[in-house]
């Protein structure tokens, strides 16, 4: 039985292929045979890296299109949402965006947060241009209160929204709050000044030890390295006379900013406070709200410092926009983004859990009054004045008067606002309604 031919470029039978030279020729013609079929093997691999090549690229154009698409659909939504609330409030008409900076001490889904939000939404909808968010100490540390805004800018897809920290020290230095104590008869054990223990350095964002909040982590972004009294009179400079202050928590680094630079509180636009209560009885000691009180000192610097227009929100006032069951039925109702989920995820339970649930929310009111000042029901002009002797029991109130040449800095006290029409306005921003329902 004849054996298989060995198709070999290396051995060739002698016997079926004749002569030397016939051998060679017939090497020759496997090796043209051999190398043709690698080339067209590296053919058709080129061609099937072609092909998954241009599957690539085709899906990148289809993802780069469907993208572009879906921006120009949530930009479409947007100004809808915009013509909206122009069209129902008379909020702030096309062409005219004020600039702003707010300046507060922030915690989780509280006042502040609930002020950053309506901002925030108002910037994303063009009705404002928000420069930046400036955390001073008060409520929690600086180094909290900045991981706490970077984490809920970044829930609301807002995290472009620059982020500046301040000082925690008031201008007058850290109190000790017990030996105040004794002095002043009672105050609300809240605030970092009873958690001095517990201090950390702003730089600690990242490390917080006790006052880490497991539920929100850390920020993936970091603020600025600025800092937010530089910040401030730096925008002031860049925009003179366009920008607004929304000062929401004790008012140190505004202080700052006004010492910096004399010429800083001119030439802004105006500032507006949430701070000082109308009658000397105070809601944090028994005469002066929690933001006054912290720095008196400060506060007495801002209001001395020229600014064109000083409008305040004082304690009473929050009785006007307290949160309640009914206000997250209606960010239920109307909610369709990040901003009005992060709030319904966050705080709705403990509102239907107990119906008759209300927390003050007064800080919101400052951006609610700069975007839609309909919602005003009683304002007055009053002039004011602050004690700062830190050694006295009145340390932090302020006393308001009515009626031209009295002592003490003219300002528009903002008194009642109109409930329903408020929170109606604040649930369409954060909802982006653009239709009656």
């Amino acid at each position: 039985m004849a054996k298989a031919t060995v198709w070999s470029a290396g051995k060739i039978s002698a016997k079926r292929y004749g002569s030397r030279k016939r051998q060679d020729e017939m090497k020759r013609m496997v090796m043209r045979n051999i190398r043709f079929r690698q080339k067209m093997r590296m053919q058709k691999g080129l061609c099937m890296q072609k092909g998954l090549c241009m599957q690539k690229g085709l899906c990148i154009v289809l993802a780069i299109g469907l993208f572009l698409t879906a921006c120009a659909s949530q930009g479409g939504a947007e100004r809808k949402a915009a013509e909206y609330l122009r069209e129902k409030y008379g909020t702030v008409s096309e062409g005219t965006v004020p600039k702003v900076i707010l300046d507060c001490d922030m915690t989780y889904l509280g006042d502040d947060a609930m002020c950053l939000c309506i901002l925030a939404e108002a910037d994303r909808l063009g009705l404002i241009d928000l420069l930046g968010v400036a955390v001073t100490g008060g409520n929690s540390f600086v180094a909290e209160g900045t991981n706490a805004t970077l984490n809920q800018l970044e829930r609301i897809g807002r995290e472009d929204i620059p982020v500046y920290m301040g000082t925690d020290e008031p201008l007058g230095g850290f109190r000790d709050l017990k030996e105040q104590e004794k002095i002043v008869g009672k105050i609300d054990h809240w605030g970092v000044m009873y958690r001095m223990e517990e201090y950390v350095e702003p730089e600690r964002y990242h490390d917080l030890g006790s006052g880490y909040d497991r539920k929100w982590g850390y920020s993936e972004t970091d603020p600025e390295a600025q800092s937010a009294a530089d910040f401030m009179t730096e925008q002031v400079r860049q925009y003179p006379g366009e920008v607004t202050i929304l000062s929401v928590g004790p008012a140190t680094d505004l202080a700052l900013a006004c010492l910096l630079d004399p010429s800083f509180a001119p030439d802004t636009a105006g500032v507006i406070y949430m701070g000082t209560t109308l009658n000397g009885q105070g809601s944090y000691t028994p005469y002066a709200d929690f933001n006054v009180f912290y720095d008196a000192e400060a506060f007495d610097v801002c209001l001395n410092s020229g600014f064109p227009s000083q409008t305040i929100i004082p304690s009473e006032t929050s009785q006007w926009a307290r949160l309640d069951k009914a206000v997250f039925d209606l960010l239920d109702k109307k909610g369709d983004t990040l901003t009005a989920q992060m709030w319904l995820d966050g705080q709705y339970s403990l509102y239907r859990r107990d119906s008759s649930r209300k927390t003050d929310c007064v800080d919101a009111i400052a951006a609610v009054v700069l975007l839609n000042p309909d919602v005003v029901r009683l304002q007055e002009e009053r002039y004011v004045t602050v004690d700062t002797e830190v050694r006295e029991a009145g340390y932090g109130r302020t006393t308001t008067r009515k009626g031209e040449g009295q002592e003490g800095v003219r300002a528009a006290f903002i008194l009642e606002v109109d409930t329903a029409l408020y929170w109606d306005f604040v649930t369409d921003l954060l909802c982006h309604t653009q239709e009656e329902p």
